[in-house]
Formats: structure tokens, sequence, C-alpha cells
């Protein structure tokens, strides 16, 4: 039973397998090893960065989505942090754009773009549709009363220097 909870429950490939800069990085680095040793440490540089932030592979899990980039580098965000998605048309082809509730905003390259945001539509829907009655919903939260949320100080005498 352990094993059904850890599965995903979908998953898609980043849209391109090739990594470019990848291979340009290693190139410069033989080169480099033939005799420019700064060329080498560049090359060598470039690619583990590359390696390390260009992603593989997305997973829908029940509670997050998880972005799998070169080993050892897996990174994982809560559904609770992610406030809503958008599909960008854009002229190489459509993304999907995720919004975090900090205001940050990732961007999936995936392959079947259009199922891969229903399925996370779906996921999403079904996570806060159990975190109703929990502090994470805003609905049970109650109305502060609109003198509150004027932004004004109180009108008592609180001695504060200003």
């Amino acid at each position: 039973m352990q094993q059904s909870q850890n599965q995903p429950l979908h998953w898609d490939n980043h849209r391109t397998n090739l990594n470019l800069t990848f291979i340009f990085a290693l190139i410069v680095a033989v080169i480099g090893i033939l005799g420019q040793p700064v060329l080498f440490v560049i090359g060598i540089g470039v690619a583990i960065y590359s390696w390390l932030t260009n992603p593989k592979q997305y997973l829908i899990y029940r509670d997050a989505l998880v972005i799998v980039y070169g080993r050892p580098r897996v990174k994982a965000y809560p559904f609770q942090e992610i406030s809503h998605l958008e599909t960008l048309s854009l002229p190489m082809g459509e993304r999907l754009r995720v919004r975090m509730v900090n205001g940050s905003r990732i961007m999936l390259l995936t392959k079947d773009t259009d199922t891969f945001r229903a399925k996370l539509d779906e996921a999403l829907e079904a996570f806060h549709g159990e975190q109703q009655g929990t502090d994470y919903s805003q609905e049970t939260q109650p109305e502060l009363p609109s003198e509150s949320r004027m932004g004004e100080s109180s009108s008592e005498d609180d001695d504060v220097p200003y």
C-alpha cells in the first residue's frame, strides 16, 4: 500500500530531450583539455549548471507538483503554495505557467500541454477540496469589519511615536 501512494497521478517529459547547452559546454571542456585549462573549467561549470537547471520530467502527485532536473536535483512544489495555472500561447508554442501564492512564476514546457494542464487542474481541485475546513482554506476565515479594512490607525491614543 505504501508504494501506491508514492506513484504519480500523471507525468510528462520536457518538450525537448536534447540539451544543446550541455553538449556545447562539454565540447568546450574537451577543447580545454587539449591546451586551454580556463576553457575546461568554464565548460565544466556551464555543463553542471545546465544539467542542474534544465527540467527532464514533470510529475503530478496527490499534493504536489514535482519537477525532475538532472540527478540529484528534484524540486517539489506543494499545492498549498500554488495559486493558479495559465496557458500561454507564444510563437514558440504553448507553455504552462504556474503562479505561486507568493507571486513567483514557473514555466513548464511539457510535450502534451493540454492533457498535463487538465490533470494538474484536477489534482489541484481535489487537493483544495480535501482542505475545506482547515487553516488553508480562505473561505472559512471570518470576514473583517469594514472599519478594520480601511488601512487607518485606530482612534485610541496608543502613545506610539511616528
